[in-house]
């Protein structure tokens, strides 16, 4: 299928991001990716392609760009901005993301998901519970920590999934050292028990970004085993039409 896709910045559209669609009125469903430490890097851009020669529009918010960051080299830039700015900031800025995705011409507003990695994946269980229409996140690695809540982080991932409505996807790495299988017992409890659909894999040989090819700790052949079950997911529960 042909698609178009636009680069968005902050001085000329006032919103800084990557778009990927296909042509035509729609209606279509819509997916917000919610990026990692290291900015929209290049797999992010093939994904949300790759979404959109299968019918979606795809938006690939840039938080650092929004939230005041230069340049185009954000590899570095994860931990600074995450010390600099709180969650509110960035689920601000993500919200916006989404509401420019819906925005776009033929996107069904009743069929929307998002893709979190890393800080996106964890973002986006706070984003999920607080925007009811969202149907379905799919979060790769979440980077929640065993902390307490702080003024940056109030709301901390293995509490908050315990108010998701939407349906969820987790994938997680056995070599995960941000959030250790430990950790991700006490998340996957909180998933468990709140009543939506769940679905997550669990990956023995892989680490924290295992999706990202310009990462240490990228693993090829679990990125290709879990991008087909991310679509697969994708299909069933925000591609789909709503429930009757």
């Amino acid at each position: 299928m042909r698609i178009t896709t636009r680069t968005y910045t902050m001085e000329r559209d006032g919103i800084s991001g990557f778009l990927a669609a296909p042509p035509g009125a729609g209606p279509r469903p819509g997916v917000l990716f919610i990026h990692h430490a290291s900015g929209i890097t290049a797999e992010i851009h093939l994904y949300a392609e790759d979404l959109a020669r299968r019918g979606y529009a795809a938006f690939a918010v840039n938080m650092f760009h929004m939230l005041g960051a230069k340049g185009h080299d954000q590899h570095a830039l994860g931990a600074q901005m995450q010390k600099d700015h709180e969650d509110a900031a960035f689920l601000r800025v993500i919200g916006e993301g989404w509401r420019f995705l819906l925005s776009q011409p033929g996107v069904d507003r009743s069929r929307t998901g998002a893709i979190g990695y890393c800080m996106g994946g964890r973002l986006a269980i706070p984003f999920a519970a607080d925007t009811p229409a969202l149907r379905a996140i799919v979060c790769n690695y979440p980077s929640i920590r065993d902390e307490q809540p702080s003024e940056h982080r109030p709301r901390l991932g293995f509490d908050t999934v315990k108010e998701l409505k939407c349906a969820t996807l987790v994938f997680w790495g056995g070599r995960d050292a941000i959030s250790p299988p430990a950790m991700q017992l006490r998340v996957m409890a909180g998933l468990m028990g709140n009543g939506a659909p769940l679905e997550y894999h669990f990956y023995h040989d892989a680490a924290h970004g295992f999706f990202s090819p310009d990462g240490e700790n990228h693993n090829a052949d679990v990125a290709h085993r879990a991008w087909p079950i991310t679509v697969d997911f994708l299909e069933r529960y925000v591609d789909a039409p709503p429930a009757a």
